[in-house]
């Protein structure tokens, strides 16, 4: 993975993951963009905690976790 692409991940990681509820709006942004840029193995590599990836790909008839 180059350099400037896992970078960007990783800010994205960061930001799917905050909790702050004023940055609501980043927070669903970046869990798009992370849906549409990477693959669930892509962000297992960058550390990215299960939960995260089950909710970013679940399905919509899919439990939420």
């Amino acid at each position: 993975m180059e350099i400037e692409r896992r970078q960007t991940l990783e800010i994205l990681l960061e930001l799917a993951t905050d909790e702050d509820p004023d940055a609501c709006w980043d927070d669903s942004r970046a869990r798009n963009l992370l849906r549409s840029q990477s693959s669930p193995d892509e962000l297992r590599e960058l550390g990215a905690e299960e939960t995260l990836i089950s909710r970013l790909w679940k399905k919509d008839s899919d439990p939420v976790p």
